[in-house]
């Protein structure tokens, strides 16, 4: 169901007083941005404080508005090099960035999350479901919707074959490359990683580097996939 189309069909039970995270829509087509902005403030967990046309007005927003979020369109944010995360950069704290993907936008997917990208969506997605990646974003996860990650697993046989082999290589893995290679399928950094488990950033990056060797992977965003594939991720984190 398209997200204009849902315009009047957001349900919210979210109590009249509770804070709403501040988002700033970017997207090129008016229209589209005028409905995002209805659903998103119909689902009542959101307070829409810009809109932006192009890369340089969401830049410039941002800094007057200072959202929690960004919501913005793949075609924008390859015009910075698909690292929209940069446009904060001079922020004290930098927002969490979603892209919206048209059909076949899905192949950007590993460029997008190692470029700092914390979700990625379709323009498609109903509005509840698009609550729940925003959600689980701005609880410091990495959200991926459905269709998206359906695509994925459509990807060519040889590349679904190296996927094949590196679950089955999980096994390998001992118990602290295991609890990193959930944490990276949960979206988090090597400095999150860090934290949560108690070890230098140096002991973070040599676990990373050893588990994709084990896995035969190439980078961390893959990784974060086969968590996913793999059910590593189903521990209840948010």
């Amino acid at each position: 169901m398209n997200l204009t189309a849902e315009l009047h069909g957001a349900v919210t039970g979210v109590k009249q007083d509770e804070r709403r995270s501040a988002v700033l829509i970017a997207d090129g087509e008016a229209t589209f941005r005028t409905g995002l902005r209805r659903v998103l403030e119909g689902l009542g967990r959101y307070e829409v404080v810009g809109e932006a046309s192009t890369a340089r007005e969401a830049a410039r927003l941002l800094r007057g508005t200072e959202p929690e979020l960004v919501v913005m369109d793949l075609a924008l944010a390859r015009q910075v090099g698909l690292e929209p995360h940069r446009l904060g950069g001079l922020l004290a704290r930098p927002p969490k960035v979603v892209l919206l993907a048209g059909e076949g936008g899905h192949e950007r997917l590993e460029e997008a999350l190692d470029a700092g990208v914390r979700g990625f969506v379709t323009k498609n997605l109903d509005a509840r479901l698009l609550d729940a990646v925003l959600g689980h974003v701005l609880a410091d996860g990495c959200a991926i919707a459905p269709e998206v990650f359906g695509a994925l697993m459509d990807r060519p046989a040889a590349s679904r074959a190296q996927f094949a082999r590196s679950h089955d290589r999980i096994g390998l893995l001992n118990d602290s490359e295991r609890h990193v290679l959930e944490l990276l399928g949960h979206g988090f950094e090597n400095a999150q990683i860090a934290e949560e488990l108690h070890l230098s950033r140096a002991s973070v990056k040599t676990y990373v580097s050893r588990l994709l060797s084990k896995l035969h992977l190439d980078n961390r965003t893959q990784a974060a996939l086969v968590a996913n594939e793999t059910g590593l991720t189903l521990s209840g984190r948010a």
